[in-house]
């Protein structure tokens, strides 16, 4: 009996050793080597995407702040707007770290850090770094293997679709374009893009490939969209009812020639999965692919 309870007494000291917190040394997207040398417990996050990965990661528990801008954590102080950040209420909040994403936050990064407030910016500009920022995330909360699993998990889904839609013989000319008001400028993805790594994924060949901007988006004019005649176009929608893009596209005159407004295939597509890079892009990259092999 007494080898039995000093057996199991061992055991509990061995378990509460392997799954106590390690402090760790990561690297965020500005290049910035930050130590956590203790468990997380209070996140602000204040950037939306990266809710989803906290609750996909079964860590939703910790968050304390969200930005009024959040719709994936509804139920927990709001903190204001992304930028410029209320750093009185971040620090109100007692926060372990602050996740936040790169472009105009990057400067917010610098402001905390005067307040001894920790930060971690997640940017990612493609699948891959979203794969790895989804690890790191999971590395921050103590959840490494889980993120490391369901970041294996997305992947193995994404090549599986890829690999599929590689063996296509015809493949639709497709672009993705963002229009407000008029279609004299209009924006859309390229290299460097995660959009554009969704196209080509799900089957489709995407005609702005070939160009790039800042992390891969940059305008165009309706002259290239003539031009390059896709078969497919895709416009976001943000809320239920929202056709202003697909309305804009479908009227415009200089484009009642083009094969995807001819044959009514232009498509609407979530603008919030498109444009916030998460776990939702591989939901979306099932939805594209699904579009494409329907029509080709």
């Amino acid at each position: 009996m007494k080898k039995s309870l000093a057996v199991v007494l061992i055991l509990a000291f061995l378990t509460s050793f392997i799954f106590a917190f390690q402090p760790v040394t990561l690297v965020d997207d500005l290049g910035r080597v930050v130590k956590f040398d203790k468990e997380v417990e209070r996140i602000i996050v204040a950037a939306p995407a990266i809710s989803d990965f906290i609750i996909k990661l079964g860590a939703k528990d910790k968050v304390v702040g969200v930005t009024d801008f959040d719709s994936y954590i509804t139920d927990v102080e709001k903190i204001g707007n992304m930028f410029p950040l209320n750093v009185e209420k971040i620090i109100s909040l007692n926060p372990d770290v602050v996740l936040l994403t790169g472009g105009f936050q990057e400067g917010e990064v610098s402001k905390l850090e005067k307040f001894g407030i920790k930060s971690f910016v997640i940017n990612p500009t493609t699948l891959n770094e979203m794969f790895r920022d989804l690890s790191l995330v999971g590395a921050i909360l103590g959840k490494g293997k889980t993120a490391q699993d369901y970041s294996r998990k997305l992947r193995v889904r994404m090549l599986n679709i890829a690999k599929n839609s590689f063996s296509w013989k015809n493949k639709p000319k497709v672009i993705y374009l963002s229009a407000y008001g008029s279609v004299s400028q209009m924006w859309t993805c390229g290299t460097g893009s995660y959009l554009n790594e969704l196209i080509t994924y799900a089957g489709g060949i995407n005609v702005t490939a070939p160009y790039t901007g800042n992390n891969g988006w940059f305008a165009i004019g309706p002259e290239f969209v003539v031009k390059e005649n896709p078969d497919i176009i895709l416009v976001p929608s943000y809320y239920p009812g929202d056709k202003g893009a697909y309305n804009l596209i479908m009227n415009a005159e200089q484009f009642k020639d083009v094969n995807a407004v001819k044959n009514s295939k232009v498509f609407i597509i979530d603008g919030n999965k498109a444009s916030l890079p998460n776990t939702g892009l591989i939901d979306l990259l099932g939805e594209l692919n699904k579009l494409f092999s329907e029509n080709r």
